[in-house]
């Protein structure tokens, strides 16, 4: 299991609510990908420090088994089964629907991607022209379902699209809400042009990323 997040700097975070959805199977990997390590660090930590300084408060979407729950809240899937990254979500609404927040939006981003951009949050929420906006993260018109504002109304929405089994698909369910697209740059560092948005699926993509950080911290 994870152990304790260190306590990042919230600073500069903005009053947004944000989930790490930490859930998947990780199939390709064969083990965990929340607690694989990058620099020393289990990844859940990277992503979770990286995120802490755009937004607060922060939980994390994925099974309670996994993960020690210490002054980070985890909340669990309640669509029965793998119901995806869509869960996640849904119960990351619905947890903060039940506190006092002044927030429109959630953020989500995703576990395996720990080069994020660290002005993800800002970005998004200055493309978001209204409560109803859902906003979406794009690099060279690739398109990342899973960095996203995700409006507090359309909760009841995505509860009633989860209960068909056959509705997983992030886009399916995006394009019913006329989704807004930020794009963002591609980063040259001395280890290759780096998307900010590389994630992590295989033991290839954890050494390329070992790189990549290594090539971040010497810039």
């Amino acid at each position: 299991m994870i152990g304790t997040i260190p306590s990042a700097d919230k600073s500069d975070a903005r009053a947004l609510p944000a989930v790490i959805l930490a859930g998947g199977a990780s199939r390709r990997m064969g083990q965990d990908k929340a607690h694989l390590p990058l620099n020393g660090q289990p990844l859940l930590d990277h992503v979770y420090h990286r995120l802490a300084k755009q937004c607060a408060p922060v939980v994390i979407s994925g099974p309670q088994d996994r993960f020690i729950k210490n002054q980070t809240v985890i909340v669990a899937d309640g669509v029965s089964g793998f119901a995806g990254p869509l869960a996640g979500i849904l119960a990351a609404l619905e947890h903060f629907s039940m506190k006092e927040t002044t927030a429109t939006h959630l953020l989500s981003v995703a576990v395996d991607t720990p080069f994020f951009p660290e002005n993800l949050a800002l970005c998004l929420e200055e493309e978001a022209g209204t409560p109803e906006s859902l906003v979406i993260a794009r690099s060279e018109n690739r398109t990342h379902p899973v960095f996203a504002l995700w409006p507090f109304q359309l909760k009841q929405d995505l509860a009633q699209w989860l209960k068909v089994p056959e509705n997983r698909r992030m886009m399916d369910f995006i394009n019913r809400h006329s989704p807004i697209f930020v794009d963002f740059s591609i980063e040259k560092t001395s280890a290759g042009a780096l998307d900010p948005f590389f994630n992590i699926n295989t033991p290839d993509d954890l050494a390329r990323a070992r790189r990549f950080a290594v090539a971040l911290s010497t810039a």
